[in-house]
């Protein structure tokens, strides 16, 4: 089974991270795992004064301050069962479409667990990714 995991830094990829590993035997071992990170875009407003190579380093920068970390935790604990997509946009959208290229039929997101009232005021990206896909979806909180 494919396995999607979504992670942006914060300490609830970490609790999802962990959740996966401590369930190891269901979510990791004989599973191929997708981790996705996305970073916010650059506004077209502004990337159009800056050049290819700035905007390069940028999202590379961002990806790697993300993407770094997780890697390093899934070495330390032998997980080596798993490929990593670099994507820039808006969550919710890249998430779903990175589900998509990789035929994921897990999707697992750490969240906020703002409850009804922050959803309604704020948005989510899990409640977007929940509500726009077919694939089953792992919240961890």
């Amino acid at each position: 089974m494919k396995i999607l995991i979504a992670v942006d830094g914060s300490v609830y990829t970490q609790k999802a991270l962990n959740y996966l590993l401590a369930n190891r035997a269901m979510f990791v071992e004989g599973h191929e795992l997708v981790i996705v990170h996305v970073c916010t875009g650059i506004s077209g407003h502004v990337a159009r004064h800056l050049s290819k190579e700035v905007i390069t380093d940028y999202y590379a920068e961002e990806n790697a301050k993300v993407l770094d970390p997780v890697a390093a935790l899934l070495v330390e604990n032998g997980v080596s069962n798993y490929t990593i997509d670099k994507r820039h946009g808006h969550a919710a959208e890249e998430i779903l479409k990175s589900a998509a290229a990789a035929h994921a039929e897990l999707i697992v997101l750490g969240t906020h667990g703002h409850g009804l009232l922050g959803r309604a005021l704020m948005g989510s990206v899990a409640t977007k990714v929940i509500s726009e896909t077919d694939t089953s979806v792992l919240l961890v909180q």
